[in-house]
């Protein structure tokens, strides 16, 4: 056998060794392509702008403000940006978090920290009569005393001075 011969076959085995390895690593699949949804294909959304608060909540919004200006007022705080599943277990977070994801309170009082709930607030009006918004509010309640935060409902036909927030929440805060 000619040195020509042998330069080729191990020429040809060397370039088998380096191509070989790529050959049989697995290729990445390609992930299929998300299946669009109903919108998706439209350059701006049907949504517009809208208040907040109701007039109601903005006249007792100002109240709170005069009542406790040494704390921070939120409104409209979904219950799982101030409560959490105390469980190890990923499945009984999930559980949980689902039960109260969709639920809100009306105001939340944190003390200057900016960390620490002191009380939720609730101003409730006629809509809070119906057996089915009882059930919510009372599952709202459970979750909250849970947790250790007091809640207070207020009515909004009977919509307390500043001065009577004051001393009503802060009785509240001080015993809590």
């Amino acid at each position: 056998m000619s040195f020509g011969a042998i330069f080729l076959i191990l020429a040809v085995g060397f370039l088998g060794l380096i191509t070989l390895p790529k050959l049989l690593a697995k290729r990445p699949v390609a992930e299929p392509e998300p299946k669009p949804v109903r919108g998706d294909e439209l350059a701006i959304w049907p949504f517009a702008p809208m208040p907040i608060m109701t007039d109601t909540e903005v006249i007792f919004f100002n109240k709170l403000r005069n009542a406790l200006p040494e704390y921070h007022i939120f409104v409209q705080v979904q219950l799982s940006r101030i409560i959490e599943a105390n469980s190890d277990e990923t499945s009984e977070r999930s559980f949980w978090f689902n039960r109260i994801c969709r639920q809100s309170v009306d105001y939340v009082i944190v003390d200057v920290d900016a960390q620490t709930t002191l009380v939720a607030i609730e101003l409730d009006d006629w809509t809070h009569s119906s057996k089915a918004r009882q059930k919510a509010d009372d599952k709202k309640d459970k979750a909250l005393a849970s947790a250790g935060i007091a809640i207070v409902r207020f009515h909004a036909e009977r919509m307390p001075s500043a001065d009577m927030l004051r001393y009503e929440l802060m009785q509240v805060i001080e015993s809590y």
